[in-house]
């Protein structure tokens, strides 16, 4: 499970319904495609995995992508295992990773 939250404006209930339809935003024109959410959606679905949005006017937004496990790893593994961080490479890592990602845009 891969979760993304920020602290905007939120969404009320009839936005969240319609916030995957491919094109469907509430920005101004020219301030967005409407094609973020739903491409995630779409991606997410098609590995079998499923999409969970909460959000409240006032109080942001959280997506959780729940994505299936694998057996066995898809990519093969680098020649030099040593060489790579203790986080990469499993060795002490923690249970979570956290990633902070800030826009600047506007």
């Amino acid at each position: 499970m891969l979760a993304v939250a920020d602290t905007g404006t939120g969404m009320e209930p009839t936005v969240l319904r319609r916030a995957v339809e491919p094109f469907f935003t509430t920005k101004e024109v020219g301030r967005g495609s409407g094609l973020g959410l739903s491409m995630v959606y779409g991606f997410v679905t098609q590995s079998g995995g499923h999409v969970d949005i909460a959000s409240a006017p006032g109080h942001g937004s959280i997506v959780r992508l729940y994505l299936p496990a694998v057996a066995t790893a898809s990519c093969p593994k680098p020649a030099d295992a040593t060489a790579l961080p203790a986080a990469a490479s499993g060795r002490g890592a923690p249970h979570a990773t956290a990633l902070a990602v800030e826009d600047r845009s506007e």
